[in-house]
């Protein structure tokens, strides 16, 4: 009896001992409620919540979050309670509770202000965050901020399974943060013990056992690899001579320099009909001219504004190379420094062939080391699957990308509006960013305005050139009135039972968004056409340009 007793005891303990032993090494399947609210990743770090906020849409970082993170010689004067940055664009001074700000002497506008709350500062993010190499970007399914820099080589990894738990501190017992799919990319930001710390691409942050994850160090494992300075350059101004027959002698012989211009880009080639013939207007005198001028004349090729010309063409491979080849001869004839690919009103199922041309044209032109830009339109949908553009991949390829912020009110509109209202564009910037890298990022604004002509229930328009503006406010007496949230003139009158009214582009709205470039750091600025500006604008967008060239 004391033996079976004795033995008993034994398969007792033996069994609580396996059971302690197995329970203190089980595996958590709790959930982590970490990322439960909004919350912002920085690199591999979370970064505390009173370090950042969110106002309206805008976010906003706190100056110690700046100065730690971006910028160490980040200064605040208190007694100004102004903030100065000191960076590539220049010098920032960023007064407290004002939507005004200086940058290198020229004031520029925000669009909510930095604020101070308890003694901690914050500033909009478009204040400042486009001055870094850094890439922030909101995940909207998980109301999180995320900010990587882009000068810098990650290691990455891929999980080896499907399910794999990523928690929220290096132990199995830790609550899961999320689990992976099958080879799910993340970035590892270093090792403890049998653990990766990890962040999703565009996700959240954890720790994931070693033997799950297949690593790729970069060269020099875990250390950031810094970018060489870019050279300084000014940004660059560019605009489009319409020309629609053959460029005359005569023309050439009124050509005049224009103050501040880089770039002319006269509408010399069109893809004229579907077997991908090409029509040539070029000149070369005109090329002579504006080269003894000091300024570059590139090409530009359209595609007639035909989707069924671009869709028979740009579906066919031979045809594709037909009017490539074409077009890098008459450029090369002409001895122009690069090209302009124009192509408008597109069907939306063209959009990969577009791409596929535009890469197709940019192999062979870059052999000779020509430009090669792309124009496009702002965004519409709200899914760039829906665009006739793949700007992200059009960027990629080019050396810059045009985004025609125009015709935000076209010819036959519903109703009545500007060309191009000032908080229309600088929305339209903001929205592109992730798609279009400032540094290829060209923003084109329009020399004309819109006269709207409505007649009981029809409504007409026509587009006129600021010339003309004037002569219709001065020959009816009219007395424009500014409109400081949309940064233009309006005006309007009645007439013969018709009524008129136009949103005025001028020198005044020009500057405006002419003063985008500087806020933002793009490469230049654009505009649509020659010959419907006044005089007055060219000085105007040549002072602006020139307080941002960068000190690198």
């Amino acid at each position: 009896m004391k033996k079976i007793f004795f033995l008993l005891l034994i398969a007792i303990c033996g069994a609580g001992i396996y059971g302690l032993f197995f329970l203190s090494n089980r595996s958590s399947g709790e959930t982590s409620d970490k990322y439960r609210e909004f919350s912002f990743i920085s690199e591999g770090e979370d970064i505390e919540k009173t370090e950042f906020k969110r106002n309206e849409g805008m976010y906003f970082l706190s100056l110690d979050y700046i100065k730690e993170y971006l910028d160490e010689d980040a200064y605040y004067d208190e007694n100004e309670k102004t903030v100065v940055l000191v960076n590539d664009a220049g010098t920032k001074r960023i007064k407290i509770d004002s939507t005004k700000y200086d940058l290198n002497g020229q004031e520029m506008e925000l669009r909510q202000p930095a604020t101070e709350k308890d003694g901690k500062i914050f500033l909009p993010i478009e204040a400042f965050i486009y001055d870094y190499p850094v890439s922030l970007r909101f995940v909207n399914d998980k109301n999180l901020l995320l900010l990587d820099f882009e000068n810098i080589e990650y290691a990455k990894g891929i999980s080896t399974g499907n399910g794999l738990n990523m928690r929220e501190e290096d132990s199995i017992k830790s609550p899961i943060v999320s689990i992976l799919k099958d080879e799910e990319e993340v970035y590892v930001y270093g090792e403890i013990g049998d653990f990766y710390k990890v962040r999703q691409i565009n996700g959240y942050m954890g720790y994931i056992q070693k033997d799950l994850l297949e690593v790729n160090f970069p060269e020099n494992r875990f250390e950031i690899e810094k970018n060489e300075k870019k050279e300084a350059m000014k940004p660059l101004n560019l605009t489009w001579d319409y020309t629609y027959g053959v460029q005359s002698d005569e023309s050439v012989e009124n050509i005049k320099n224009i103050p501040g211009l880089d770039v002319i880009c006269p509408t010399w080639f069109s893809i004229s009909d579907t077997e991908g013939s090409v029509t040539d207007r070029g000149n070369y005198s005109y090329v002579r001219a504006y080269e003894n001028l000091g300024i570059d004349v590139w090409g530009y090729l359209d595609n007639s504004f035909d989707s069924e010309i671009t869709h028979e063409v740009l579906g066919s491979s031979s045809k594709r190379a037909k009017v490539i080849n074409k077009t890098f001869n008459l450029v090369k004839k002409y001895n122009l420094s690069g090209i302009n690919v124009d192509f408008e009103q597109i069907n939306i199922e063209d959009r990969d062939l577009i791409t596929q041309f535009v890469r197709e044209l940019a192999g062979v032109f870059k052999t000779e080391k020509l430009i090669v830009s792309v124009d496009v339109t702002p965004q519409i949908s709200g899914n760039v699957e829906n665009e006739p553009y793949d700007r992200k991949k059009l960027s990629e390829i080019c050396d810059y990308v045009m985004v025609m912020a125009y015709d935000q009110h076209w010819a036959s509109s519903e109703k009545a509006g500007s060309v191009a209202e000032y908080t229309w564009v600088e929305g339209n910037i903001n929205n592109l960013f992730r798609s279009i890298p400032k540094e290829k990022f060209i923003l084109c604004v329009p020399f004309y305005s819109r006269l709207w002509e409505e007649s009981g229930d029809s409504l007409s328009s026509s587009a006129i050139s600021m010339g003309r503006v004037r002569e219709i406010i001065n020959s009816k007496g009219l007395t424009p009135a500014w409109d400081d949230e949309i940064k233009q003139n309006y005006v309007e009158y009645s007439e013969n039972g018709k009524k008129y009214k136009m949103w005025i582009e001028n020198s005044s709205s020009v500057e405006w968004k002419a003063k985008l470039i500087n806020k933002y750091n793009l490469r230049g600025i654009a505009s649509w056409q020659k010959g419907f500006e006044t005089s007055d604008v060219w000085n105007i967008i040549s002072d602006i340009l020139k307080d941002n060239i960068h000190n690198q």
